[in-house]
């Protein structure tokens, strides 16, 4: 089975109207299809390429820019942006054309099936079309290459390879969800978590509102987070708390609170979030604990509540 190829924001990139962002290779699925058009159309926000059903053509790491468009502007031949249900962004090529009940639509294809082709896709699905593909600071084609014979069986046999580690991957992060419900790998993983305690970051995000999600957001230190203050002439109704180690990009966990509609002083604690390596560590503890800190300087407080996530979230 070939891996869609899906996109995701850059983490290079800053959050529209935020200081520079970090944690922004959180999937552009988790985000609203508007919150892709305004960041398509602002042109200078680049996305990664995942997966490997356009490859050669498209490859794994690549960026690409996106203009958004209506299924009327796109061409035969184009690359299209579709989101699938309420899932991921995938890349697919259109390959015909069509109306259904006075309704345009396109249906794509990837570059690496002759056979198979996508369910139509209407305009409430589509972001929009790749206007470039950039690897290695270079455009390349949008349109597929003919190689020579050579070149075709390498990048099959590069392709195979690929589609080989993700599964790899995939079988491996099974193990250890098995792995994190035993006593030993929780032992291991509070050791861990010892010695790395000085590399250990705390970071508040607040969304800029409530149509673009979290995936916009201003980014606040905890230690000067005050919940009394407006953002934007608005109170804050929501914000994360995310903990990094050693400065990476994404957070090691993360925890999104809610103010209580019964009373304003309240929060609740939602989505917890830990990286499964870490699952066991004590991490949502860590949170919860600087989430009260930061609540009690702000005289406001959480009510108890027992996180209900699985016990793993993902790499």
């Amino acid at each position: 089975m070939q891996r869609p190829t899906s996109i995701e924001r850059s983490q290079e990139t800053s959050s529209a109207g935020s200081q520079p962002s970090s944690y922004t290779r959180r999937s552009l699925a988790a985000a609203s299809l508007d919150m892709g058009r305004i960041l398509a159309d602002r042109g200078d926000v680049p996305f990664h390429v995942k997966g490997t059903c356009m490859y050669p053509t498209m490859r794994p790491g690549d960026v690409v820019k996106i203009q958004s468009r209506p299924v009327t502007d796109v061409l035969v031949g184009d690359i299209a942006v579709c989101q699938r249900g309420h899932a991921y962004f995938f890349c697919h090529r259109v390959i015909y054309k069509g109306e259904r009940e006075g309704r345009p639509f396109i249906v794509t294809r990837t570059d690496r099936s002759r056979d198979g082709i996508d369910e139509p896709t209407f305009d409430e699905n589509l972001l929009g079309v790749v206007a470039a593909i950039i690897r290695n600071g270079k455009s390349v084609p949008l349109q597929p290459t003919e190689y020579p014979f050579p070149a075709r069986c390498y990048y099959l046999m590069r392709a195979a390879l690929m589609q080989a580690a993700y599964r790899l991957r995939l079988r491996t992060m099974r193990v250890v969800a098995r792995l994190v419900k035993t006593g030993l790998y929780r032992f291991i993983a509070r050791t861990l978590v010892v010695f790395v305690r000085s590399r250990l970051r705390y970071i508040v995000n607040v969304p800029l509102n409530a149509t673009l999600g979290d995936g916009v957001y201003r980014r606040f230190d905890p230690d000067s987070f005050d919940l009394r203050m407006e953002w934007k002439g608005k109170r804050i109704d929501r914000w994360t708390l995310m903990l990094h180690l050693n400065g990476a990009c994404e957070p090691i966990a993360r925890t999104t609170f809610v103010r209580s509609t019964d009373a304003m002083d309240v929060w609740h604690a939602l989505e917890p979030h830990v990286r499964t390596t870490y699952c066991g560590a004590g991490l949502d503890d860590e949170l919860l604990g600087k989430a009260k800190t930061i609540l009690a300087r702000s005289g406001q407080c959480l009510r108890p509540s027992k996180f209900s996530s699985s016990p793993f979230g993902t790499s």
